[in-house]
């Protein structure tokens, strides 16, 4: 028979775990600002070792250096390889949330394990676990938060006995709080280091105060034996130091000054506690509440040590971290550089610090009552989340609503005229869950460029937009005229520049609030500008060259900067292509050519049907290269050799169209690297002189 007297504080952990949790798999999409734009640049990091993916390596190129925010990255790239892109993000949210309670109650099991009881205020890990800046989709710092309670709990529990092992442990955590954000890194090492100071260091300022009266000699001997433990702590936080100073200076080089918000913000901020704040200012009148329990709390615990004269324990230091934090919190810039939200991330431990400075166990009626306050508190936040989620959901199911009409090898930006906008909450206050949730549409099709991927712009991640075609600044990221596949408009702009920037576009996909636009395209294949060959066939010829260079008898001319046209044919990418002349004597078609270092895609719109297909090529003076070619997604030419000595050579080979068009995508192998000393003797680079598509069979 059950008996509910045998349910303990761990039940409850557990189902709260699980409440918090729910969310993620109830509802289609998580309601952040930049979380979908991770889950698109992890996928970028997955496909763009292929090399038929020519649009994602044509926009952007991976930035593979160790920085402090990598983590979630790293997880969604391998989530990647086993789920679809939106459960790989939900994956790694389950994890990122629901650790938070978990580092919560170790950090605090840690700091009173010699107290009867559950850790009280470990509680406050589910409050917490959803918060301001998970919702903003800073996914590395919401790891980092669990990993900052893990480090500082570990260092506590093995403090004393600091073996080599937990050393080994401790730098793994750290090194992990790293990966996943400087801040909490930061954060951590300065709170290790204020309580390793002060539990090490205050038995000495004792010692030498009782032997003050004994001569210097004798406090100089004290001094040295009691400051053993503070050189000893200090020794084996020297790389954490090192690995933080070399992060600062390389910050101060680049950034000279940062950006304040004011104190009117600051102290809004502080009392509203608005670190837990996201869609609307609901959550400040609840977290009122919480501060009145804390606050009831100290005054308790205040008066509980007066009555025991318990003076001094060893958890004060986290009293003084507690005022650290709010001093650094109140006086540090809201930006600095690229990197902004700092007030922010030190808020957010302010008060699990102050709460680890309070005294558990003053009764078994007073843990419980705050205990109560505590899941109370958590309860009502996680409803209200909860709430919203649910408001949220249909809007951003429209959003994503014509995802599944982008096509692959696409390009596409986006629009709107208020992305706060919303008819469910009027105005989403903080964040703006609907803005990056575009980048999905760049998630369910093959090689999609979302040409306003915004972490492109930003050395801190992964994925960096292509030098060649990155806009002038960062406003030009959204209001960039590049030519685009597609334009998704959210609360479609009313404006004569929309309308401008839409006129060669055409809307094939409408809901209230969201129109999808695709260019304006041919009806077909222009086959007037095809030959037919004495057997009847289409036939068409292209001489690769410079711009304005003779062109071979009966074929196209095709520069560095022929763009592709609906129809017609042309490069299909913005990656650099040049041309060239050979000095000496040779055909026509082989007397000069393109080159290029980067992935080139030359597309050519024609019946469906099979094709013969014969490339021309010949080497530049003194050079040898390595030519690969992909042919509708199919590797046409693998490592094809030409040295000097060939002369001109053609290869060919059969393809299939079924889709209206040959894309030939042609790159030189990775290894072929430039020397600035002998360059011309290096693979760097493909060459490529003409080609010919002939028509076998119709369909």
């Amino acid at each position: 028979m059950f008996n509910w007297r045998n349910l303990s504080w761990k039940h409850l952990f557990v189902v709260l775990l699980l409440l918090h949790i729910l969310p993620l798999w109830i509802f289609a999409y998580f309601p952040s600002q930049d979380g979908a734009s991770h889950v698109y640049n992890g996928l970028v990091l997955k496909e763009y070792g292929k090399h038929e993916n020519y649009q994602m390596r044509n926009a952007w190129e991976l930035n593979l250096t160790i920085f402090p925010n990598w983590l979630s990255h790293i997880c969604l790239l391998a989530f990647l390889y086993v789920f679809p892109p939106v459960i790989a993000e939900k994956v790694l949210l389950t994890i990122a949330i629901g650790m938070v309670p978990i580092a919560f109650f170790y950090f605090f099991n840690a700091l009173h394990k010699d107290e009867k009881g559950h850790p009280v205020y470990a509680w406050l890990g589910f409050p917490f676990a959803y918060n301001y800046l998970l919702y903003m989709g800073f996914y590395n710092f919401q790891l980092s938060i669990s990993f900052f309670f893990f480090s500082f709990g570990f260092w506590w529990k093995h403090k004393n006995d600091m073996q080599v092992r937990y050393l080994v442990w401790l730098y793994v955590l750290l090194l992990l709080t790293y990966l996943s954000h400087i801040a909490s890194y930061g954060l951590v090492v300065l709170g290790i280091s204020v309580a390793g100071c002060c539990l090490s260091g205050a038995p000495a300022l004792t010692a030498a105060w009782r032997t003050r009266a004994e001569g210097f000699t004798a406090l100089l001997q004290t001094l040295v034996i009691s400051l053993k433990p503070v050189f000893r702590f200090l020794l084996y936080m020297v790389p954490m130091y090192f690995v933080l100073l070399d992060y600062y200076l390389q910050s101060t080089k680049q950034h000279q000054q940062g950006n304040h918000r004011g104190m009117e913000w600051v102290w809004e901020y502080f009392w509203g506690v608005k670190s837990i704040v996201y869609f609307t200012d609901w959550h400040v009148t609840a977290n009122y509440f919480l501060l009145a329990v804390l606050g009831i709390a100290v005054i308790i615990s205040i008066g509980y040590r007066i009555h025991r004269k318990a003076w001094v324990k060893r958890t004060d230091a986290f009293l003084l971290i507690a005022f650290l934090l709010t001093y650094m919190f109140v006086r540090a810039p809201w930006s600095y550089g690229p990197g902004g939200w700092i007030n922010d991330r030190i808020h957010l431990y302010i008060l699990p610090m102050l709460a680890a400075a309070l005294i558990p166990n003053m009764g078994k009626s007073f843990r419980y009552a705050v205990a109560a306050c505590l899941v109370l508190f958590s309860l009502l936040h996680f409803g209200r989340t909860a709430y919203d989620h649910a408001r949220i959901a249909p809007e951003i199911a429209e959003l994503v609503s014509g995802t599944h009409l982008i096509e692959p090898h696409s390009t596409y930006q986006m629009r709107s005229a208020d992305w706060h906008k919303s008819d469910a909450l009027g105005k989403v206050e903080y964040v703006t869950p609907y803005v990056h949730h575009m980048a999905l549409y760049g998630v369910y099709a093959d090689d999609v460029a979302h040409l306003a991927n915004y972490e492109a712009e930003f050395n801190y991640f992964p994925v960096n937009r292509n030098d060649e075609n990155a806009p002038d600044d960062y406003l030009d990221l959204w209001y960039h005229k590049a030519s685009a596949d597609y334009i998704v408009a959210w609360y479609p702009p009313d404006t004569p520049e929309f309308w401008a920037y839409t006129a060669d576009y055409d809307i094939i996909h409408e809901t209230k609030h969201l129109q999808l636009y695709r260019k304006k395209r041919a009806d077909g294949p222009i086959l007037e500008l095809w030959n037919k060959t004495e057997a009847g066939n289409l036939i068409i010829r292209f001489d690769m060259q410079p711009n304005g260079s003779a062109t071979a008898l009966d074929h196209h001319a095709i520069g560095p900067d022929t763009e592709y046209e609906s129809g017609k044919f042309g490069w299909n990418t913005r990656s650099p292509h040049e041309g060239y002349r050979v000095y000496r004597r040779t055909t026509a078609l082989a007397q000069d050519g393109v080159w290029g270092q980067r992935d080139a895609a030359f597309k050519l719109d024609l019946p469906n049907g099979t094709y013969r297909v014969t490339n021309t090529f010949q080497a530049r003076e003194d050079a040898t290269h390595a030519i690969n070619l992909f042919a509708n997604g199919t590797q046409a030419l693998k490592d094809f050799t030409i040295t000097d000595d060939d002369g001109v050579l053609q290869h060919t080979y059969t393809v299939e169209a079924t889709d209206g068009h040959l894309t030939q995508v042609i790159f030189s192998p990775k290894d072929r690297v430039r020397h600035e000393d002998d360059w011309a003797n290096k693979n760097h680079f493909w060459i490529w002189n003409g080609c010919t598509v002939e028509q076998i069979q119709s369909k």
